[in-house]
């Protein structure tokens, strides 16, 4: 399997498992230190991180398995989770929230940007 499948594979997996948790258990939120105060801020939650996590999940594996889709699922995977990790840190200087689990967080969209950027060089250019 080449690198840049592996890596749209590898991401698919893991935004599947994130995506699962939180449709299932919203309030697992909860150790980012988000509270869910009434039942809608569960719906939220189980709508943005369980279904757009688990949408995502699905156009990174259908892509792994489509050379033409190759490129621009790894550049949406850089642009996505690398805009996350920009808006991680800047949250953690301008509120001062530099708690592990952040850290942790910011770590890993941090490895899932530089893998998609990696793999992307790894690519031809188009003729």
């Amino acid at each position: 399997m080449s690198f840049p499948r592996w890596v749209l594979r590898l991401t698919a997996l893991v935004f599947a498992a994130f995506g699962v948790a939180l449709l299932v258990r919203p309030e697992l939120i909860g150790r980012l230190g988000i509270e869910l105060a009434r039942p809608s801020g569960s719906t939220e939650i189980r709508a943005f991180y369980g279904g757009l996590e688990l949408g995502l999940a699905l156009f990174f594996a259908v892509a792994s398995a489509r050379d033409e889709w190759l490129r621009p699922a790894l550049f949406a995977q850089a642009a996505a989770l690398g805009g996350i990790v920009l808006a991680r840190l800047a949250g953690v200087v301008v509120d001062g929230g530099a708690e592990p689990i952040i850290l942790l967080a910011a770590a890993m969209e941090g490895t899932g940007t530089l893998l998609a950027v990696a793999a992307l060089r790894t690519l031809r250019q188009p003729v």
